[in-house]
């Protein structure tokens, strides 16, 4: 059996997973621990961070409902089993795609996320890139070629991420953000759709 070994000792099996073990919390500490930008930002960077940044811009800017904030924040939540990889690095990896699908599949399913990023993928996307651009401009040394995945995104003035208190914050205190975002979206989520009633198809 080919598997990993998570956070809280579940065994992963990565062609036949269990449903159910990759738990919110998991997710979290993964999150939290796995920096973007390969580790060349100016400070550590999460991709736990970096989904927070996310989610804010959904409602923020967007103001788009609950549904689409839980999927905002768990938009790369897959990446706890299956990696960060830069957008350039993408391109040049076989088979890359079809393994980050597999596991982008697979939380999104487990967490009854399919028909919000069916409907709201494109602005979530867009969300995303205007947290690039932000990522860009305040984490980022300055180089002097386009990146192709901004053009036309500006970054958005009233989020700075290169703050003193941004910078002081440890990568258990992004974990614990993380979690605190989600299981506040997913209790407005159960709110939404059942009256305050939490319903076992959506807990893990």
């Amino acid at each position: 059996m080919t598997f990993i070994v998570t956070s809280d000792g579940a065994e992963v099996c990565l062609r036949y997973p269990r449903t159910g073990q990759l738990t919110a919390r998991t997710i979290a500490h993964s999150l939290s621990q796995i920096n973007r930008f390969t580790g060349h930002a100016s400070r550590p960077y999460s991709v736990a961070e970096h989904s927070l940044l996310v989610c804010d811009i959904v409602e923020r800017v967007l103001h788009l409902d609950v549904h689409a904030q839980l999927a905002a924040l768990m938009h790369d939540a897959h990446e706890c089993v299956a990696g960060d990889m830069h957008t350039p690095g993408k391109r040049e990896v076989q088979g890359w795609d079809e393994w980050e699908y597999r596991w982008t599949w697979r939380v999104r399913s487990e967490y009854a996320l399919l028909s919000v990023f069916a409907k709201h993928g494109s602005d979530i996307r867009h969300a995303d890139r205007l947290a690039l651009a932000i990522e860009r401009r305040d984490l980022m040394p300055s180089s002097p070629t386009p990146w192709e995945v901004l053009t036309g995104i500006e970054p958005i003035g009233w989020m700075q991420l290169n703050t003193p208190e941004r910078e002081a914050m440890t990568w258990r205190e992004w974990a614990a953000a993380w979690h605190d975002r989600y299981e506040a979206l997913d209790f407005a989520r159960n709110e939404a759709l059942f009256g305050g009633e939490p319903d076992s198809g959506f807990t893990l």
